[in-house]
């Protein structure tokens, strides 16, 4: 059956809400889904399931870092974005707390605490999940509006320009392709070579990680 795609929208001010709602359906899902494996975590296959635990934290937290470098600088000249800052601050203290239980285990597995994992989840589960659902909610269209749509281009600029410097390429895009549902395959743009020729090496890199993955790279 073929899949009808979801394009990416030629509005400037539909544009961040649509972008961000992509990368936090990525992150809700990829964390929903390391929660469910930590039930019965693939022991025979540690060091990769770990490798998954880890690209989606490190890339939610390099999220955060770009949004608190580029786009909410840029919002707060005219919007009040200091509630999802001080989000970001409770929610590093336990991804932080996560990411150190993984590296322990990757080093040595018999360290390995999936129980120990899961309830750090959950501890930040209602920050995060709120945090993610509300972002989106404030970069509504008319929200931003006090903007022009010149402003909102130049900011995405930025964002873009920070994300090329910065993201690791062959750990951020896999993850995003592989938590991003068929329909909306159309984002992130991708230029034929990279989507053909570029993605096919950056998936090998990390191929192990993203069996766990929930969808497709394609």
């Amino acid at each position: 059956m073929t899949v009808r795609k979801v394009l990416i929208p030629t509005d400037p001010f539909e544009q961040p809400q649509f972008i961000m709602c992509r990368l936090h359906y990525a992150f809700e899902t990829a964390f929903n889904n390391t929660l469910k494996l930590l039930e019965e975590p693939p022991c025979n296959d540690l060091n990769n399931f770990l490798g998954y635990c880890k690209a989606w934290c490190t890339t939610l937290i390099s999220h955060h870092d770009n949004e608190e470098r580029i786009m909410f600088p840029y919002l707060q000249r005219k919007l009040d974005f200091a509630k999802e800052l001080e989000q970001h601050k409770n929610m590093h203290k336990s991804l932080t707390a996560f990411l150190e239980k993984v590296a322990l285990a990757r080093k040595d597995p018999a360290t390995f605490d999936p129980k120990g994992m899961a309830q750090i989840l959950k501890t930040t589960e209602d920050n995060l999940i709120a945090h993610l659902h509300q972002e989106i909610e404030d970069l509504a269209p008319e929200r931003l509006k006090v903007f022009t749509g010149e402003e909102i281009g130049e900011m995405m600029s930025l964002v873009h320009k920070y994300v090329m410097r910065h993201e690791n390429p062959v750990m951020t895009l896999p993850f995003v392709r592989s938590h991003t549902p068929p329909e909306y395959k159309s984002w992130p743009p991708l230029p034929w070579v990279i989507k053909k020729l570029l993605l096919p090496l950056l998936v090998l890199r990390h191929s192990g990680y993203w069996k766990y993955s929930p969808h497709s790279m394609n």
